[in-house]
């Protein structure tokens, strides 16, 4: 390929990230098929795939994927340069207001591929966070658009995305690549033995030795699995959401039932990026009890996060755009089964796929069977050392896993 001219008219790097990658073609090409399988999309349909700059090529290649199945793409870009500059100029009632263009083009396409952006993390780090609070709500009903449809988020590796991680490059692309390419045989088998287990469970105690000890009640609801596929059979009972790497079974507990400690190592928040560590969350009633809660290293922003949530939720419950506050709600309960993960560094697509891992989370859930609608969904992951004990409506129990090993 001849030199390229910049979007912004310059020399070829004077735009963060743009088409920088050192993954090759044939690796590419090999993820790009993941991507198109998971979609199990069929002739005459259509997808949005949103990317970075960074992941041109890769979104290249999946466009290519699915259109050998009869599929039509659109691809949409935008770059860090673009992010940081609009931030810092554009006024924050701009950025409350939904775009029309995004949300007609979710509406039009049956399924949304988004691929891992920025380029660089901690962009995200240095936007005011007022700002960001308006995007969250102004996006809100594209999201719940892309919701109702399928939809998939894959993970992509990049330097500053490893320098913000506090981790080698190389280990970030293995975590993700690995992931994605993980054995799929093995990965459906071990998410099939996991959902069939959780069948007619009650609840599910979870214990580790770093602090754990939540009980969560699953009655009567669906089991979810993670496998990198979105299949027909997922499909017809809502299940329509998929990440790459894959690899959990997962499930929303009854919202307001539960009651326990989790701890997570490190968490990454889901505004500003920072790394957050040695989180520990106390439950009771199903409810976050938020002043209870701990973290050793930027528990300030952890609980600023989590209110700026509470805020914008309160507003929609308040103008009827949803029923009743539940952004600190427990929301999911996942077991993660991808044994090519085997550590945490505040990636939430990775971490809560790492084998021998449970993650909870508080927020929405409605598509994962639940019933709370939230502008917050924030997972926090345990370390792979979780012993996972089921208690079934009969009163018997079985333990499924012991310190982060499948036992069935």
């Amino acid at each position: 390929m001849g030199q390229l001219p910049s979007p912004c008219g310059g020399k070829m790097g004077e735009v963060p990230g743009f088409l920088i990658t050192d993954i090759d073609d044939e690796t590419l090409s090999k993820m790009a098929k993941v991507v198109a399988k998971c979609m199990n999309m069929r002739k005459g349909e259509s997808a949005w795939i949103r990317s970075g700059l960074h992941t041109w090529r890769f979104a290249e290649h999946i466009r290519y994927e699915l259109f050998m199945q009869g599929v039509t793409c659109v691809a949409t870009f935008s770059s860090d340069w673009f992010v940081e500059k609009a931030y810092k100029d554009v006024p924050k009632e701009y950025f409350a207001m939904t775009p029309k263009e995004e949300k007609a083009l979710a509406e039009a396409v049956d399924a949304v591929i988004t691929i891992e952006q920025p380029w660089d993390p901690l962009v995200m780090a240095r936007l005011p966070r007022e700002k960001l609070d308006a995007r969250t709500a102004g996006f809100y009903p594209v999201r719940r658009t892309i919701l109702s449809k399928k939809w998939c988020y894959v993970g992509y590796p990049s330097e500053p995305m490893a320098r913000s991680f506090g981790i080698p490059y190389d280990d970030l692309k293995r975590l993700i690549v690995n992931g994605i390419l993980y054995d799929q045989e093995k990965l459906r088998s071990d998410c099939d033995k996991v959902a069939k287990a959780l069948k007619g469970a009650d609840w599910v105690h979870i214990k580790d030795e770093f602090g754990t000890d939540l009980e969560l009640r699953i009655t009567g609801r669906r089991i979810n699995k993670d496998d990198a596929i979105i299949s027909d059979e997922d499909v017809a009972i809502s299940d329509t959401g998929s990440n790459l790497p894959a690899g959990e079974v997962f499930i929303a507990p009854i919202e307001t039932e539960g009651e326990g400690k989790l701890y997570c190592p490190l968490t990454r928040d889901r505004f500003t990026r920072r790394i957050i560590r040695g989180v520990e969350l106390v439950f009771k009633d199903g409810h976050l009890m938020l002043d209870k809660c701990k973290a050793e290293e930027n528990e300030e922003d952890l609980k600023k996060s989590i209110e700026s949530c509470m805020k914008i939720d309160e507003e929609k419950v308040r103008k009827g755009e949803i029923p009743e506050l539940r952004t600190i709600n427990v929301a999911e309960l996942g077991i993660g089964l991808n044994m090519s993960i085997d550590k945490a560094i505040g990636y939430i697509l990775t971490d809560e796929k790492i084998g021998g891992s449970v993650h909870v989370a508080i927020g929405a859930n409605k598509t994962y069977g639940g019933t709370s609608e939230s502008t917050l969904h924030w997972d926090f992951v345990t370390a792979p050392k979780a012993t996972i004990e089921v208690i079934y409506i009969d009163g018997s129990s079985k333990v499924i896993m012991e310190e982060g090993k499948l036992t069935i």
